[in-house]
């Protein structure tokens, strides 16, 4: 039987930290950005399926995006100054990530990895990677919410410049999510469960 790192490598991504260069008033790392955006990209599909007339699986939603960064425990996660510095950074980083998502698949047994391939090396060629994506940025837009409603200015303009690609999206789903779910993350524990008890 063949020993494999897969899940220990797996392990790791918690200690890779997201927003490198900015001042983080509570520090995160992808691993807990992994699990915010699964739920999230559950819950955009489920919006479709029940809203907008879609027919989309929120729980391969919700794998593929478990998956979604699993090549930045090889990588790091890599700020997006630094990724977009130049075409050239760009597409080098491009093919970095591949190499990981590719060494990721060799860590397991040979029977599995067809399994696991679509989810790690061809994320993007699911049908609800839109979901995911969108989902991805909506994680993104609520740390620097919560970092400015704890005021820490540092992620004001990240926080617009991600609300206007959450706007470019045209997705309705995110759209009532904004609305629906986002107002709450500025808010204390106190208020939230304040409202919960004028809402019995």
């Amino acid at each position: 039987m063949m020993k494999s790192h897969f899940f220990a490598i797996l392990g790791r991504m918690k200690f890779i930290r997201r927003w490198g260069l900015m001042h983080n008033t509570q520090e995160e790392n992808i691993q807990e950005h992994t699990l915010q955006t699964a739920m999230i990209a559950y819950q955009l599909c489920l919006m479709s399926n029940t809203y907008y007339g879609g027919h989309t699986d929120p729980r391969e939603a919700a794998v593929l995006a478990m998956y979604h960064d699993v090549a930045e425990i090889y990588t790091g996660d890599m700020p997006t100054p630094v990724k977009y510095f130049s075409e050239d950074m760009h597409r080098t980083y491009a093919q970095v990530e591949i190499l990981a998502q590719q060494r990721l698949i060799r860590l397991l047994p040979p029977e599995l990895r067809d399994a696991y391939k679509p989810m790690i090396c061809a994320a993007e060629d699911n049908p609800v990677w839109p979901f995911v994506k969108a989902a991805d940025t909506l994680s993104a837009y609520l740390k620097c919410v919560q970092e400015v409603a704890a005021g820490n200015r540092e992620f004001k303009d990240a926080r617009e410049t991600i609300g206007a690609k959450l706007k470019d999206m045209a997705m309705p789903e995110v759209e009532r999510f904004m609305q629906e779910y986002v107002p709450s993350f500025q808010l204390s524990l106190d208020e939230m469960n304040k409202t919960n008890d004028n809402e019995k």
